[in-house]
């Protein structure tokens, strides 16, 4: 007889110890129980302590138990396990998020699409972080500042007889047209014709009595902060953006002027368009923030200023920073304009390509700034 052949099937080999952890893990973690999650992956890594997966997976859980900080170490591990497994770096962000450091999570993520460029899990984490990092912070300062005033007032309103004078120096001084030794002489011009436009309007505002100087609120006026300013930087070397203020006060006041002598209407029309839009609501915000922005970037590059022009150039740009600080306390469109500088500023230095000792001493600096600012408006 021929032999019977008895063919037997293979017995499949049982799950192995991790294995079979893993699988619990993952139930566990599908069914919300997240702490029998990490009890099921940490037996499983105990098994198998090379697996990067599992790494991941308790990283996943941990976060869930918003334990950010074990969440992290896994994550790290698991990259030190497989640093190409873009799902690593993924977790890594997700970590830092819950720890709120948005500049390592940043790195992370970005990181993570070199090896999964096409990841929208991370690509959406790294939009909704820039959204925190510049339109929901500008939100949220918005709402602290509250909205701007509704009938703006531009300084100096009441005394802008002398307002086309400032204005006309001014574009002489930056457009030399009588040569640049009287280009000096300009810029003096210039800032005692706004310093007399500011003294013209506190005369024609304030009765002249003695009891007009006991008011408080008159050396509060914006018109009485400047007026010192400008009369004492007329005497130091000229400074960038110093004139840019009061030719855009000079600008608003002699347009409105001309519009109240019907001098408008003879002006072709899209020029005219222009000058009723700049005297309308929008342009009177849109004047009064770019004169704030111009104040600030004065105050922004004092050092550099001190460090060009020498000690002499330091008593005038000290009574500027302390007017800068003061408007700060008072002014929506100095608090607008100080917000929006900070959030340049941060994603600037808080950048991924920006050394860290970089960013350190920025953090530093920002510090000292904001306790000189509050020393200078007390």
């Amino acid at each position: 007889n021929a032999p019977r052949c008895v063919y037997m099937a293979e017995a499949s080999a049982p799950p192995s110890a991790a294995e079979e952890a893993k699988q619990s893990g993952t139930a566990a973690f599908k069914a919300g129980r997240f702490d029998d999650a990490v009890a099921h992956f940490t037996t499983a890594i105990e098994a198998d302590p090379q697996s990067h997966v599992l790494f991941s997976n308790r990283s996943a859980a941990y976060a869930k138990l918003e334990q950010y900080k074990a969440s992290l170490l896994d994550a790290n591990q698991c990259i030190k396990l497989a640093p190409t497994w873009a799902k690593g770096h993924s977790r890594r962000g997700a970590a830092y998020v819950g720890l709120r450091n948005w500049r390592q999570a940043i790195v992370a993520y970005e990181e993570g699409l070199t090896h999964e460029p096409d990841s929208a899990v991370m690509k959406e984490a790294l939009v909704s972080i820039q959204l925190k990092l510049s339109g929901a912070a500008a939100e949220q300062m918005q709402q602290q500042r509250g909205p701007p005033p509704g009938v703006p007032t531009v300084p100096a309103a009441a005394g802008g007889d002398l307002s086309p004078l400032t204005l006309l120096l001014t574009l002489v001084y930056f457009v030399p047209l009588l040569g640049a030794a009287r280009r000096d002489l300009c810029y003096r011009g210039a800032l005692w014709a706004a310093a007399a436009t500011c003294l013209l309007s506190l005369s024609r505002s304030w009765p002249l009595s003695m009891a007009t100087l006991k008011d408080a609120r008159l050396w509060k006026c914006d018109d009485m902060q400047r007026l010192p300013l400008l009369l004492l930087l007329s005497l130091f070397p000229p400074l960038p953006f110093i004139l840019v203020p009061p030719a855009a006060y000079a600008l608003h006041h002699s347009l409105s002027r001309a519009h109240a002598r019907s001098l408008l209407a003879k002006l072709p029309a899209a020029v005219r368009e222009r000058a009723l839009w700049v005297l309308g609501e929008e342009g009177t915000h849109t004047t009064l923030a770019f004169a704030a922005i111009s104040d600030l970037m004065v105050g922004l590059t004092a050092p550099f200023l001190a460090v060009s022009h020498g000690l002499r150039i330091v008593p005038p740009l000290l009574l500027h920073l302390k007017y800068v600080a003061k408007s700060h306390t008072t002014s929506w469109y100095m608090q607008t304009a100080v917000d929006t500088v900070r959030l340049k500023l941060d994603s600037l230095f808080h950048h991924r390509r920006c050394p860290a000792p970089v960013s350190a001493a920025y953090v530093r600096c920002a510090g000292l700034a904001a306790s000189a600012a509050r020393l200078l408006a007390a």
